[in-house]
């Protein structure tokens, strides 16, 4: 990493320096790089998700201590007024919604799509924790350069409009802008620090076992409950010696052999309960898994 961002013209003493300008540029260019190299469509906004989480970086450490949404924006346009001068923004509220905008310069040589998935995640998560129950991602709209960058987790795509690499918008309800909530990071994803977890592989198998009756149960939907890529889920659970394919072939194992000891549903319901939509793939399955098929294992019992 640090041999990239040296190549992007990116320094140690660079990132280390918030007194520092980093050029947009290179901003842009090594957002993207990271991403490509990573295959991590939407590392930008799990990198703006964390950033607000954590109060990473010189602006979200301003933002901690404001209760309203209002007061939170006020701090934010003044907070970026002062680490740029790349973009400018403004804030409007017609009474019936408050729109975010920003607009840049000049046109960027370099695509920012990731940078403003980034900044999108950054503001949702500061706003979301304080609007509380009233969130709704139906009453939010933004328009961004790229919409394939923008994971189901933060907005769905029908909040979503395709825009130009000049500039970000979002807009949400102005009555938002007064609600006063104590703000404290929410909405952990499946598998975070805070969960009963120890690691990344026990949080896939608890979701595999919540939703093991699903045919369509993949590692896509898997690793959206994660907030993550499925290339990124495929990565983390490797480092951990495992893979999702062999989490749930256990898991289904598990539920298989114990209904089969059980005796109290048929081989054709144990097939449905854990995602076989015929039973004849199912008794494949479980003659792979113990050595002979559902109907020898449970005459034994007879």
């Amino acid at each position: 990493m640090d041999l990239l961002l040296d190549d992007m013209q990116i320094s140690r003493s660079v990132r280390t320096d918030f007194d520092r300008l980093i050029p947009v540029k290179a901003i842009y260019e090594t957002i993207d790089e990271i991403a490509t190299r990573l295959g991590d469509p939407f590392l930008g906004a799990t990198v703006g998700r964390d950033m607000a989480r954590n109060a990473m970086g010189p602006v979200t450490q301003h933002l901690a201590s404001e209760q309203t949404v209002g007061n939170l924006l006020d701090r934010f346009l003044i907070s970026v007024g002062s680490y740029g001068n790349s973009t400018n923004y403004r804030l409007e509220n017609d009474g019936q919604y408050a729109t975010l905008k920003m607009a840049r310069k000049v046109e960027p040589d370099a695509n920012p799509a990731h940078p403003d998935a980034l900044t999108l995640a950054l503001l949702i998560e500061q706003i979301r924790p304080r609007v509380g129950q009233a969130w709704n991602s139906k009453d939010v709209l933004a328009v961004v350069v790229d919409e394939t960058v923008v994971p189901e987790w933060l907005l769905p795509r029908s909040s979503l409009i395709t825009g130009s690499k000049m500039g970000l918008t979002l807009r949400f309800p102005s009555r938002w802008m007064v609600m006063n909530r104590a703000y404290s990071p929410v909405d952990k994803s499946l598998g975070e620090a805070d969960k009963e977890y120890d690691t990344l592989e026990e949080a896939v198998r608890s979701f595999c076992n919540e939703h093991i009756s699903d045919p369509k149960l993949d590692i896509t939907k898997t690793a959206r409950a994660c907030r993550l890529h499925p290339k990124a889920l495929s990565r983390k659970l490797a480092n951990e010696g495992t893979s999702f394919k062999a989490i749930l072939d256990k898991q289904r194992q598990q539920y298989a052999t114990t209904a089969i000891g059980e005796g109290k549903m048929t081989v054709t319901e144990i097939a449905l309960h854990t995602g076989f939509t015929q039973a004849s793939n199912f008794a494949r399955a479980y003659r792979r898994w113990t050595g002979e098929t559902p109907s020898k294992a449970r005459s034994k019992q007879r």
